[in-house]
């Protein structure tokens, strides 16, 4: 359980950016996110096989682009976030509407743009960051048992959901933790990731528009909050 809490405590921390998608992806319906059809096990060859797909296809982004939707909440009580996310490398700014956060390879900052302060700490390796997908996910593999859930076809595309529980967690259980991953079956990228927590409270990522691959100005990732 100490796992889960963690890597939630990490996705709800500002260094929450996780990989891209497509251009204007399609929204997943809200009946999809929390149902399953089998339990998760030891991962069977097919459910291997696309987490080994999704590594090579996000190890092709060395720089990116990403807008997204961050939703949290519990039950009907709902709130939801923008974010604008760049990566280069080992950099990245994320721009959110009442705070940015620069990684500049060295440190993380912090501005909370209402109280115009500015926190900082040094970057750690070691850390769960959803802007490294190939990590985030290698780590769920040693701490979760995962299946290939189903699929879900909208007109021409196809999504691939893959149900990620904790190893120690009875999936029988309600309460019990879990992590959905929504995957285009077409070209193994990330569409939407749900973490629901036991009780009750889920975080939403939705990918929305991407431009991988571009050249930044470097002072995009410098820490200049005047």
């Amino acid at each position: 359980m100490k796992q889960i809490t963690t890597i939630i405590l990490s996705f709800v921390f500002c260094s929450l950016i996780f990989a891209i998608t497509a251009r204007n992806l399609p929204s997943i319906p809200s009946d999809e996110i929390n149902t399953y059809t089998s339990p998760p096990g030891l991962a069977d060859p097919k459910a291997k096989a696309i987490m080994d797909s999704i590594y090579e296809r996000y190890d092709e982004f060395k720089s990116l682009q990403v807008d997204m939707v961050y939703t949290t909440g519990y039950q009907d009580r709902y709130a939801t976030d923008t974010i604008h996310g760049f990566r280069d490398g080992n950099k990245y700014r994320l721009e959110m509407p009442h705070q940015d956060v620069v990684h500049d390879g060295k440190k993380v900052w912090f501005y909370n743009k209402t109280s115009k302060e500015v926190y900082s700490k040094l970057s750690n390796p070691t850390e769960l960051n959803f802007i490294y997908p190939t990590k985030a996910l290698k780590s769920w593999e040693s701490s979760f048992n995962y299946s290939i859930a189903g699929e879900l076809d909208m007109g021409e595309q196809s999504f691939v959901r893959m149900l990620f529980v904790p190893k120690d967690s009875d999936i029988t259980n309600v309460g019990s933790p879990e992590i959905n991953l929504f995957i285009d079956k077409n070209n193994f990228q990330i569409l939407k990731i749900t973490f629901s927590q036991p009780d009750g409270y889920i975080h939403i990522l939705d990918y929305q528009d991407f431009i991988p691959n571009i050249k930044f100005h470097p002072s995009l990732f410098e820490f200049d909050f005047s």
